[in-house]
């Protein structure tokens, strides 16, 4: 089994794209302090490179990695993952997605898997939940067939998401079960994450890199720097996941990301990209609306987004080539900014406090062809 640099869990995370999707690419460098399950504490040095593609239907993301043990040994990874969340019931839609990977750690033979499965996602106004279940092949020293089968409730507000899970799962001679749970905050350029699990039950032979009954946690920091720079610090453990040749480790690290290129927005939303769309589809309006009026410049326009109850209020569309812009708060629940804009038909999106990228009153919303949506606005 090969070892999976815990930075890639706390360090890496990625960008969401907004409703007018576009790819976004970042690259991820963090040290790290490792103790994985039978190998002595470390030092690591990590280098991420990703690319990642989210609308509110269709997600695809792909990540290669090299980490750089204190022994000299080190580890090559890559990642590819898709799903894609379809259907058109008010209160439900069917999630099916992919997964593959492979690694190889040092003289080591390589290790992989690729699984595939399927959610029944159940939605309510701010909070929701899924049932699935997923299968494939692990290959590598222990190959096999494993299965997954989940079950989990989420609740979504403007600034926390709230997750609990619980996985039955069995592969090999492993049977086990885990119970976890997950809160984040975000705030205006600050996401803080917190994680808790229990693997209350186990069947294995208590090998390194089989289930081991036990608790876990970890928690995790992310600033922007700059709109295209952040930083991250973390610690904690995760358990094993033998299912995706996966080492269970105790960790504490610090990182550095940079976007390449593509919409910058903050750090992912606990719950998926579909789902936070989904809920922001719901209260597109509320709380929050566009005017548009002229800044003096016959090229310029004042954007005035009128909304109570919030700490930060961002803006971007096509005019802006799709990169948010922050507005300032020039009176209590009014934030605005000058931006040169062309005349003509544009699309945008606003954010409030971090959260999704929504179509705010005072515009005409358009549906796009993955199921999100825009503020459609006419500039004379």
């Amino acid at each position: 089994m090969v070892p999976r640099p815990a930075a890639l869990v706390a360090c890496l995370f990625l960008a969401s794209v907004p409703l007018a999707a576009q790819p976004v690419g970042s690259l991820s460098v963090a040290g790290s302090v490792i103790q994985y399950d039978g190998f002595l504490t470390s030092g690591a040095a990590v280098l991420t490179p990703s690319i990642r593609f989210d609308t509110p239907r269709i997600s695809m993301a792909t990540q290669g990695s090299f980490t750089l043990f204190e022994s000299g040994n080190g580890v090559a990874q890559g990642n590819l993952a898709a799903g894609w969340l379809t259907g058109s019931g008010e209160w439900w839609r069917l999630e099916f997605s992919g997964s593959a990977g492979v690694a190889k750690y040092a003289n080591e033979p390589s290790q992989g898997h690729a699984l595939g499965g399927a959610r029944l996602h159940l939605f309510g106004k701010r909070a929701g939940g899924w049932l699935g279940a997923s299968t494939g092949k692990s290959l590598g020293s222990v190959a096999g067939t494993p299965i997954e089968v989940s079950a989990a409730g989420w609740s979504v507000r403007r600034r926390v998401a709230v997750v609990g899970s619980i996985t039955a799962t069995a592969f090999g001679g492993d049977r086990y079960l885990d119970l976890s749970g997950a809160l984040r905050w975000t705030g205006s350029g600050v996401a803080v994450e917190a994680r808790l699990g229990a693997r209350p039950w186990t069947r294995s032979r208590g090998e390194v890199g089989d289930a081991i009954a036990g608790g876990y946690g970890d928690l995790t920091a992310h600033l922007d720097l700059t709109s295209r720079l952040a930083v991250s610090i973390g610690g904690g453990s995760y358990p094993s996941d033998p299912a995706r040749r996966v080492l269970a480790a105790k960790y504490l690290n610090l990182g550095l990301r940079v976007v390449a290129f593509g919409a910058v927005a903050s750090a992912d939303p606990l719950v998926s990209p579909g789902i936070a769309s989904r809920v922001a589809a719901s209260h597109e309006s509320a709380g929050a609306r566009l005017e548009v009026g002229a800044a003096g410049d016959s090229d310029l326009r004042r954007f005035r987004v009128l909304a109570s109850d919030v700490r930060a209020v961002d803006l971007m569309g096509d005019f802006t080539d799709w990169t948010a812009i922050p507005l300032v708060q020039i009176s209590p629940g009014v934030w605005e900014a000058a931006v040169a804009v062309p005349v003509g038909l544009h699309r945008l999106n606003i954010r409030l406090d971090g959260g999704p990228w929504v179509a705010p009153a005072g515009t005409r919303v358009e549906r796009t062809e993955f199921g999100g949506s825009v503020g459609i606005v006419v500039i004379r």
